[in-house]
């Protein structure tokens, strides 16, 4: 009886997929069927030969399953994304799929010209410098965390980005997305467990923005535990020199930031909503936060997997792995948000601790604004249609989302009135 007849082939090739040799295939074979013959290494590989059934077949990721991919993020996140960027956001979706090989830029970029050649033109032929003008050096993960806020839609529409990234693998190491700066919700929600996860860094840089008050004064608390205690704990600098920090936003901008303050100033000309109205501001940001954190965290995760050009070019999350340095800490040794505003007021400081937009009427109703998030996301499509609509410069989803989110907070706050 021969090996076909004795097997499947989906035995075999589950076998071949978690590693094992023909060797190895041929032992456990010869221990399940001990009375078959024709179960040796070499029928194992012939088998598996006239079958196409091999490590390298396996792992390859086909053409039509690459453009579907690509097709996919494209239609998601839109076409900002070139090859090295689309490397990242497919191998960020791929790393838990331990089996399939690498996508080469080369296959990515014929990918991209074929779904998208329009776009692929115009990435070709863009003239922006991005090359760093002034050297610089950082020797390890944990030398120096940048710290940096973008406000391109903060003044008129209350969503405000504050990303903190490693100076040496230039990985994003966090980011959160806030009406407005806020001293108390970057340490709470961004400095704090960046503490937690990735541990304390030798140097913290930032501009001279109040909004990093209370990491600066984390920073100064906690110096004496860094590895390198030679240097000082912060510096503020100008935001044109916190070039690490400054490098990513034209990126960010370009493929977050920018289509959505198109679709907003396109509300804003169109009279579709008094923008003076304090609900109405408020309606805005909240919507648009949402619809921005789904651009914003694909952007960071391509960006983590991403190959970064050059001499000293890397992959930032592999970087940081290879060059940790930083100082784990305790929780315990990190204060809590309350403690570190509790600290900080006491020792004279002042804190701005309104981090809200416009005027919100069921604000101090929990039980209310529960409420209006489910039937919220009940009447309406998700943030990530939203988000894929916008950068495709289809602005009516948006449009709904908000004019539902007014309406549904005026039909509650009836409710609150006694």
């Amino acid at each position: 009886m021969s090996l076909a007849d004795l097997v499947d082939e989906a035995f075999i090739r589950e076998l071949v997929e978690r590693g094992f040799s023909y060797k190895s295939i041929s032992e456990r074979l010869r221990v399940l069927f001990p009375e078959s013959r024709g179960l040796s290494a070499r029928s194992v590989r012939r088998f598996c030969k006239d079958r196409n059934i091999n490590v390298t077949s396996l792992r390859w990721i086909s053409d039509e399953h690459l453009e579907e991919m690509v097709s996919t993020n494209i239609l998601q996140y839109g076409h900002t994304y070139g090859r090295r960027m689309m490397q990242g956001t497919l191998r960020y979706q791929m790393q838990e799929n331990l089996h399939c090989r690498e996508i080469s830029q080369r296959r990515i970029s014929k990918m991209l010209k074929k779904v998208a050649p329009r776009a692929h033109r115009e990435r070709a032929h863009d003239l922006l410098d991005r090359t760093n003008p002034v050297p610089y050096h950082a020797p390890y993960f944990g030398y120096k965390l940048h710290m940096d806020q973008n406000e391109k839609i903060a003044q008129e529409y209350g969503v405000t980005h504050v990303h903190a990234l490693d100076g040496c693998s230039r990985m994003v190491l966090g980011f959160i997305t806030i009406p407005k700066k806020n001293p108390v919700l970057i340490y709470q929600y961004l400095f704090r467990p960046l503490l937690l996860q990735y541990g304390l860094f030798d140097q913290l840089r930032v501009d001279h923005g109040t909004e990093f008050c209370l990491c600066i004064f984390v920073q100064e608390l906690l110096k004496n535990r860094r590895g390198n205690t030679s240097r000082a704990p912060w510096r503020q600098t100008t935001s044109t020199k916190n070039y690490r920090a400054e490098r990513l936003w034209p990126e960010e901008n370009a493929r977050v930031n920018y289509p959505l303050k198109r679709a907003l100033n396109f509300i804003k000309e169109q009279e579709i909503f008094n923008m003076e109205d304090p609900l109405v501001s408020f309606a805005v940001s909240w919507v648009t936060l949402h619809v921005s954190k789904v651009g914003s965290e694909n952007f960071v995760n391509s960006w983590n997997y991403h190959r970064i050009p050059g001499p000293k070019g890397c992959i930032p999350i592999e970087k940081m792995t290879e060059t940790n340095m930083a100082v784990q800490l305790e929780p315990h040794e990190i204060p809590t948000t309350a403690e570190v505003v509790q600290m900080y007021e006491e020792r004279g400081g002042s804190l701005n601790r309104d981090p809200s937009i416009g005027c919100d009427p069921i604000a101090c109703y929990d039980h209310l604004m529960a409420s209006r998030e489910y039937l919220f996301m009940s009447q309406n499509p998700s943030f990530e249609s939203m988000f894929s609509d916008v950068v495709h410069n289809k602005n009516e989803a948006l449009v709904n989302a908000i004019k539902s989110f007014i309406d549904i907070t005026n039909s509650l706050a009836n409710q609150a009135i006694p």
